[in-house]
């Protein structure tokens, strides 16, 4: 099931993205990132729409950003903003 990245919750009074650190995120169809050579992120290349995202960090004090792995990628924890991606499962799960 997939969620809209702009989905809240409450968690102890602060609202925040559904997105927490385990998490596997992926590009949303319309993403800025698909359309751009990530150029220093991914040399150049453009990111396939397939590609998971890990969240590393969920930065609870941001509704907007989160540190995140792009899985078989360059293994380096890049900041990305919610909404660009889409949830493909939560850590928990």
């Amino acid at each position: 099931m997939l969620l809209p990245a702009n989905a809240c919750i409450i968690r102890n009074g602060c609202v925040k993205t559904i997105f927490e650190a385990g998490d596997l995120v992926k590009f949303k169809k319309d993403s800025w990132w698909l359309k751009r050579s990530a150029g220093f992120r991914n040399l150049g290349e453009k990111y396939s729409p397939d590609s998971l995202i890990l969240v590393t960090d969920d930065l609870v004090k941001s509704q907007r950003f989160f540190y995140g792995v792009v899985c078989g990628g360059d293994k380096e924890a890049h900041l990305w903003t919610h909404e660009e991606f889409e949830l493909v499962s939560r850590a928990s799960e």
